[in-house]
Order: C-alpha cells, then sequence, then structure tokens
C-alpha cells in the first residue's frame, strides 16, 4: 500500500513538473513581441495602412457623376445637377467660365455656384454633353483631375476637380469651363496614382 502512494506521488510530481516547464516555455513565447502585419510609419507612431484603390471603377464612376451632371445642366432645375457638387461655402468650391457674353467669370461657393447656374440660363439653355479626354486619380482614390470637351450653347475645353464622399459619392469640388483661357484654375493633383491614358512619356 505505501509502495503504491509511493508511485502515485512520483507520477503526480513528474506531471506537475512536466506542466510547469510547458507553461514556462509558453509564458516565454507569450512575452514575445508581435510582429506587425505592416510597417510603422515615420511620424505619427501609428501603422502604416495599405489602401486598395480599384482605380479602373474610380475612373467610371467619375465619368458618370460629371456626365450625369452635364446632362443635368439641360433640365435647369438646381436640384438636380447642384446634387452633384461638394456641398460646400469654402472658396476652394467654384466654378469659372466665360458664358455670359466672353466675360470670365467665377462663383466661390456652393450658393454662389447655384446663384450662377441659374443666372447664366437667361441667356443659355439646351442640352449639354461632355466627352472625358482623360482622368487623373491621386494614391488615396479620394480626388481626381477630369479633364473633356464639353458641347453646349457654345463649346468649349472643361477641366474639373472632383472629390470623392463616403455617401454622396464622386462631387464636383472645381469646374472651369474656360479653356485655361485665364490661367489654371484647377487645382491639380500632383504626382496622381492613375492617369488615362498615361503620359507619352511612358
Amino acid at each position: 500500500m505505501e509502495r503504491n502512494f509511493i508511485a502515485y506521488l512520483t507520477c503526480a510530481l513528474f506531471i506537475v513538473g512536466f506542466i510547469a516547464c510547458g507553461a514556462d516555455s509558453t509564458d516565454e513565447t507569450d512575452k514575445q513581441p508581435a510582429q506587425p502585419s505592416t510597417p510603422p510609419t515615420t511620424s505619427g507612431g501609428g501603422e502604416v495602412v495599405q489602401i486598395i484603390v480599384d482605380y479602373p471603377a474610380e475612373e467610371a464612376a467619375i465619368i458618370e457623376a460629371f456626365t450625369l451632371h452635364a446632362e443635368a445642366i439641360g433640365t435647369e432645375d438646381p436640384n438636380k445637377f447642384m446634387a452633384y457638387w461638394l456641398k460646400s461655402e469654402s472658396e476652394d468650391v467654384f466654378v469659372a467660365w466665360v458664358f455670359w457674353a466672353g466675360a470670365f467669370e467665377k462663383h466661390l461657393g456652393w450658393k454662389a455656384v447655384k446663384k450662377g447656374w441659374e443666372g447664366i440660363f437667361h441667356i443659355r439653355k439646351g442640352n449639354m454633353s461632355v466627352d472625358i479626354n482623360s482622368v487623373a486619380i491621386n494614391t488615396t482614390g479620394k480626388k481626381a483631375n477630369v479633364r473633356g470637351s464639353y458641347r453646349w450653347a457654345v463649346n468649349g475645353i472643361v477641366t474639373a476637380l472632383m472629390v470623392k464622399d463616403r455617401e454622396e459619392g464622386w462631387q464636383i469640388k472645381q469646374a472651369d469651363y474656360t479653356g485655361e483661357k485665364f490661367g489654371k484654375q484647377i487645382e491639380e493633383i500632383e504626382n496622381p496614382a492613375y492617369v488615362n491614358p498615361p503620359p507619352e512619356d511612358e
């Protein structure tokens, strides 16, 4: 009986020791720092978040929004065409044109853009159409430069800056219908991640 007790005690001590050694090994592993899934940023101490942008899909959405805006101009209904504009009173939101007797005009802020369109309908009406010639999108897929031609009561070159709102989708922030005859009006994206068509030197 005593021999059996000693055997049980020995086995129990062996098992407890084995578990303790295994636990120590596990604890050492747990103390190792976790490897970051992405390398840390050089500023702010945060982690780099990889942004995946489907540029062709964004380009198609940009062209669709700008085309629908042009079509809505023909309705002369601000509730329709102003839905495609970024609703902000910042002076960074504007439209520039020479529709009024060839004079340069620039309307700053969402309300002024709306009034500008409503005013111009007194002398220019009809359907507007656009052909987009190029699209450039920034690295985050949130800003885009658009260049194309328009046909309305007059024909010409249009350039625009569009921004992507999470809820509203792509919206016009700046539009210039002067063909840059009065200098560059539109904010240009520096080093765009996507350009279509690609630059000729590539």
